[in-house]
């Protein structure tokens, strides 16, 4: 605050010779300036030292409040500890131990309180502080006694955990001696008298067994807990109170175990009997199966027979054998055990080993049987469908022998088509021919009779269609040739009648090198006619067998007549158009040459006319 006013006077100072006034007074308020900034300075060290002991005695104070604070907290916790009771039962043992464990909690938590207010007190020693012996005396009393506390609570600690676990083991070892006490009531001798009893009080004692097989473990942790007391003064006393519970452990889980097998053999032996007159029961209900004389009345009903037989003779082999699989193993275990009705049950098993025996040789003569019928039914079946498929097959042969060649080559392919697909019936035909053969050998007599006339109906099917289509085939092949001649023969019909059109014509050239050139062209035209001379003799060629195989005679004979005509005009035709040519050409140039020969004349008769001079000139 002083020190503020100085400046601020320090500046009036500076402003002075600015201001109009005498130079004498500038001066002498520049020398009280000078005066009171020596005084305010010879201040300042005087102040300082009092200001630093003003501050020590505060910061002595302050740690004198700290180090009291905690001297308190100290002697609280001292008189905590001084407690020696360490508690006479479980209860009192866990109640202390957790209240000591807390105890040592907030000691962990109080720790760096504590840490701040010694290094409080080191930090004033270090800054030479004038108290420091004094604070130094009070540090190390508070880190002794603060020792003291953690070296007493770590100590009580150990105390508390080794009562504690003393006083589980008393704790556990009571516990077990109650418990052993308690289910040894549980284990009884009374005798059931019938299987149901006998499974209720089994199922009790394995209850009871269970617990007690339960409690091995706590038998096995009260051994841990003994091996955790190996130094403990009353080692002796707890090793014998061990071993007394231990032994009576063994001693009833021994009587558990002797009890359930008395149990189990009461069971097992109601429940054998109980089996054993099921089986029979069973065994009955499954003999009228295997003993039925039913074969079916064809295919679909003898399999519909064979498939419920099958689910029937799986349902022995597996459940009905497991059963009786199960029965013996029943009935071993309780001659193993040396049962007292060891005789009685070998009879049952012996008995039970015969029919069981007895009905299976039933279901494999009935599964046989039944085998035999299906291949006899299915043989009929596919002979039937097959008859059918094959009678099917020749009614839908077309008569159709198409309209030119491409419907007839279409139906060359259709036909095709069709006796492709015919031919997979062979290889069935020649199955069921060897089936056939085979059942004639395995059932000789009227069965084997009635199979070899069912075989022979199908081969005589299979002919007639195989017939059938040879016949179809050729007549096909008959009316592909036919429509070929036809078509061959019409085309040179055409043709003939063309080639007719470009020579029969009124139009002749009116001058020799017209009626020359129409020569020439007309002499071109019979060479292409005799080209076509061999597509003549093709076709008679086709007609002319045909002829021979006497197909379609009437229909051939005539396009053979007509193609015949036709060309023979045409080269009758020819002939008569070539010699009115030649006449034609004559007459044109006898005209010629006449023409010529007249003018010649006329222009020597013109010469012989002129006078001289003319001549000269000429």
């Amino acid at each position: 605050m002083i020190a503020e006013e100085i400046d601020g006077l320090e500046l009036l100072c500076e402003d002075l010779p600015e201001i109009e006034t005498d130079s004498g007074e500038v001066q002498l308020v520049n020398a009280q300036r000078d005066d009171i900034k020596n005084r305010f300075a010879a201040l300042q060290e005087p102040l300082e030292k009092k200001k630093k002991k003003v501050d020590e005695k505060e910061n002595l104070r302050e740690f004198n409040k700290l180090a009291g604070d905690e001297e308190q907290y100290l002697k609280e916790k001292q008189i905590a500890l001084d407690n020696n009771n360490l508690g006479q039962t479980l209860m009192e043992a866990e109640m202390l131990l957790s209240k000591h464990q807390a105890f040592v909690g907030d000691l962990e938590k109080h720790t760096p309180t504590f840490e701040v207010t010694m290094e409080y007190g080191k930090e004033l020693q270090v800054a030479d502080h004038y108290g420091s012996n004094i604070i130094e005396a009070r540090l190390n009393q508070l880190k002794a006694q603060w020792d003291d506390i953690l070296q007493k609570s770590e100590a009580r600690n150990k105390d508390l955990e080794e009562n504690n676990l003393t006083q589980k083991f008393y704790f556990e070892c009571t516990e077990a001696e109650s418990y052993l006490k308690e289910i040894a009531h549980l284990i009884t001798t009374d005798t059931p008298a019938d299987e149901a009893s006998a499974e209720t009080m089994l199922t009790k004692h394995k209850t009871v067994q269970a617990s007690i097989e339960d409690h091995k473990e706590r038998i096995n942790n009260l051994k841990t807990m003994l091996d955790s007391l190996n130094d403990h003064p009353l080692m002796a006393r707890f090793n014998n109170r061990y071993d007394y519970i231990n032994e009576a452990y063994e001693k009833l889980d021994e009587k558990a175990k002797k009890r359930r097998k008395v149990l189990e053999d009461s069971y097992n032996l109601f429940h054998f009997n109980r089996e054993v007159a099921e089986l029979n029961v069973y065994i009955s209900s499954k003999e009228i199966v295997a003993n039925s004389n039913d074969l079916g009345r064809d295919y679909e009903h003898v399999q519909v027979l064979e498939n419920k037989f099958n689910e029937f003779y799986t349902e022995l082999t597996t459940i009905g054998q497991g059963r009786v699989d199960e029965l013996f193993v029943g009935g071993d275990s309780l001659l193993d055990n040396n049962h007292t009705m060891t005789p009685d049950i070998q009879n049952a098993m012996s008995g039970m080993q015969e029919k069981w025996a007895n009905l299976l040789d039933l279901a494999a003569t009935r599964k046989a049987t039944l085998a035999s019928s299906v291949e006899l039914h299915k043989y009929h079946r596919d002979v039937n469908v097959l008859i059918s498929r094959i009678q099917a097959a020749d009614a839908s042969i077309p008569s159709d022998l198409g309209r030119d060649v491409s419907t007839v080559q279409a139906l060359q392919r259709k036909h095709q088509s069709m006796t492709h697909d015919i031919q997979a019936i062979r290889s069935q035909v020649e199955g069921l021919d060897r089936e056939n053969g085979k059942l004639q050998g395995e059932y000789p007599g009227a069965r084997a009779r009635g199979v070899g006339e069912r075989q022979e109906q199908l081969e005589s099917s299979w002919t007639r269609l195989q017939e059938h289509l040879t016949l179809r085939k050729e007549a096909l092949l008959s009316s592909t040739d036919l429509f070929t001649f036809l078509r061959a023969a019409n085309q040179l019909i055409q043709w003939a009648t063309n080639m007719r059109k470009l020579f029969v014509t009124d139009e002749i050239g009116t001058n020799v090198s017209a009626v020359d050139l129409q020569i020439l062209q007309h002499r071109d035209l019979k060479c292409e006619m005799d080209t076509r001379l061999s597509n003549r003799e093709e076709c008679e060629k086709l007609g002319n067998d045909l002829l021979t195989k006497e197909q379609f005679v009437d229909v051939v004979t005539e396009k053979l007549d007509q193609v015949t005509l036709v060309w023979d005009s045409l080269y009758s035709d020819w002939d008569e158009t070539l010699e009115e040519l030649d006449i034609m050409l004559e007459a044109h140039t006898f005209a010629r040459d006449a023409k010529s020969a007249d003018t010649w004349i006329t222009n020597q008769s013109g010469n012989l006319t002129d006078p001289p001079e003319t001549a000269k000139a000429h």
